[in-house]
């Protein structure tokens, strides 16, 4: 390999009081990064959230993983991450997707691809200073009457711009988009500096949307980081881990079927199992124990997760790894029983080491 590949893991606190030892300690842990969730009705807000942890770490990066393209203005969603930048001493990512469980709480679907990729181009004006035409940026504003023709204004703003960022000399804050199907991954690649692909833990899989978006970047000439999200349950007794596991490997198999077509590289009966998930999928219980994870098989929890004894585990990262990836976002359950914490005290101490001396 030429490159260091980054370990993240996730916040699992869902009360914010908690997250600045939470992130202090897995910052001591020697994690890369760590992402909260942005579903406003399952979890705390994200970037006050977020604010919180990076007032109580020094190194660790800190991400949204990930907010959606809807619930918030570009320019609110710009500001917000831009500040995170200033209060962390630029360690903020900002990372986002088309959707799915806050805009399911407020009966909305996914934006569609040629709209997110829009929006994310207006991010990254809006991230390094400069002009978004107003017309684009009052096109994305909900209910509102477009112009000044009814307020006491002399002459208006002509465009759009975080006029409050160019007092501060940071990092341009980066973009990395989450993506699973062959559209948004290309999409990404075009717009975002890192393609983040939740495509499970499949090295073939994830070889598959690794190439799509090497190919997107390089047909507009430039280059994309690369990470995927992966389910990494290491434990003696691989039952333990299967059942550790199940409601993650649900959520995320769904992503390969979002539309009730499947994605990606699939095995017959990997289909056949995604599309009954689809099918049964319960978004009250997102994340929980519930009727998708019946669907679910001990041959397809072992293809879409790693789990098993320390030596399976390192040996799966390690072929992820090969594809040259620049970062793996390591996913740890939020409810912390003895048995995750066990899990979580092997990769840090004897997983994340080994892969850290490839």
């Amino acid at each position: 390999m030429t490159k260091r590949t980054e370990f993240w893991t996730n916040l699992t606190s869902k009360d914010p009081r908690r997250a600045p030892a939470e992130a202090a300690r897995l910052e001591a842990d020697g994690w890369d990064g760590a992402v909260m969730v942005d579903s406003q009705s399952m979890f705390p807000e994200v970037w006050s959230y977020l604010a919180t942890c990076a007032q109580a770490t020094s190194r660790i990066k800190l991400a949204t993983g990930v907010t959606n393209p809807i619930t918030r203005h570009p320019s609110v969603t710009a500001a917000a991450a831009a500040s995170l930048q200033l209060i962390s001493n630029g360690r903020a990512v900002l990372g986002i997707g088309r959707g799915d469980s806050a805009l399911a709480y407020v009966g909305a679907s996914p934006m569609s691809i040629a709209k997110f990729e829009h929006y994310l181009e207006m991010l990254q004006t809006y991230l390094r200073g400069e002009m978004v035409a107003m017309t684009d940026a009052s096109a994305m504003v909900l209910n509102a009457k477009v112009g000044f023709g009814d307020l006491a204004i002399g002459s208006g703003p002509t465009g759009s711009s975080l006029k409050w960022l160019g007092a501060y000399d940071i990092p341009k804050v980066p973009i990395e988009s989450f993506s699973t199907g062959p559209k948004a991954i290309a999409s990404s690649a075009r717009v975002a500096e890192t393609v983040v692909l939740g495509l499970a833990a499949e090295v073939d899989r994830v070889a598959w949307g690794v190439d799509l978006a090497r190919t997107a970047a390089a047909d507009v000439g430039k280059e994309v980081g690369l990470g995927c999200v992966v389910i990494a349950m290491p434990q003696e007794d691989i039952r333990v881990a299967r059942e550790i596991v199940k409601p993650t490997v649900a959520t995320m198999a769904r992503f390969s079927v979002m539309n009730n077509k499947v994605i990606g590289p699939s095995t017959a009966a990997q289909s056949e199992i995604m599309l009954e998930i689809a099918k049964v999928y319960d978004m009250n219980r997102h994340g929980e124990m519930a009727p998708q994870c019946q669907a679910l098989t001990d041959e397809f929890i072992d293809q879409f997760a790693i789990v098993g004894n320390v030596e399976t585990c390192v040996d799966r990262l390690r072929g992820l790894m090969d594809l040259g990836l620049d970062r793996m976002t390591l996913v740890v359950p939020y409810t912390q029983t003895p048995e995750v914490v066990h899990s979580y005290e092997l990769l840090v101490n004897e997983v994340l080491p080994r892969l850290r001396a490839c």
